[in-house]
């Protein structure tokens, strides 16, 4: 299987965890008037901005309330068998915050407050963002090689999965375990071609791709 092919089983992997953690801030008054809270940031995200570009009237109002920010984008639409275009639509969903939030709570509008996100969510996605950085900035890494080889593969999943343990130690729970999952994915392909002499062989030829301390791993407005 090609390298993108087993960071997209990755990415899914790390995406289809999050729907099992919980957002909310576990200290807060059992009696404290909250907002909806999600299980999953993501899909509310997903669903919210098909929401507003599906309507004429609604993307209208939208470009409006972009423009009291001086903000000039627009929100991207995320498709599904692409893990990458999640990465795009959360980075440029998180710089298009405010905008979000006032459409989700207008008065013309009242269907759309179901989907608000809290502050809690918003960081949430922060960090999603992040670590989904990881497997982007070394996708792409090898993406700009002419001619993408074995050699340049294989180590590359040796440095996702050291950047992503960077990322577990860094956010904690619950997003050590949802790192897990793919580093779960990623370990068993290594796992599986290890004992492959083409493996053996590819270590002896001279590597083209940078090592991981050179991606860039900053968000950029996509």
């Amino acid at each position: 299987r090609c390298f993108p092919h087993i960071v997209n089983l990755a990415c899914k992997a790390i995406l289809a965890a999050l729907s099992k953690y919980n957002y909310i801030d576990p200290e807060a008054a059992p009696n404290e008037a909250l907002p909806t809270v999600h299980a999953d940031p993501v899909p509310t995200l997903r669903a919210v901005i098909r929401a507003i570009r599906a309507s004429s009237l609604r993307r209208q109002h939208f470009a409006t309330v972009c423009a009291t920010y001086e903000i000039e984008l627009q929100l991207l639409r995320n498709v599904e068998t692409r893990w990458s275009s999640t990465l795009y639509m959360i980075d440029r969903a998180i710089h298009l915050e405010k905008p979000l939030d006032a459409i989700c709570s207008s008065r013309e509008f009242p269907d759309l407050e179901k989907y608000k996100l809290t502050q809690e969510e918003w960081d949430a996605l922060v960090i999603v963002r992040e670590i989904l950085l990881v497997p982007d900035a070394f996708q792409q890494k090898l993406s700009a090689e002419k001619t993408p080889t074995l050699c340049g593969a294989l180590p590359s999943f040796d440095g996702m999965v050291e950047m992503l343990n960077e990322k577990k130690a860094l956010f904690g729970h619950p997003f050590t375990e949802i790192i897990d999952e793919g580093i779960k994915k990623l370990d068993a392909y290594h796992n599986r071609v290890a004992p492959v002499p083409a493996y053996t062989i590819s270590m002896r030829m001279p590597l083209k791709v940078s090592h991981c301390d050179t991606l860039d791993l900053t968000s950029t407005q996509f």
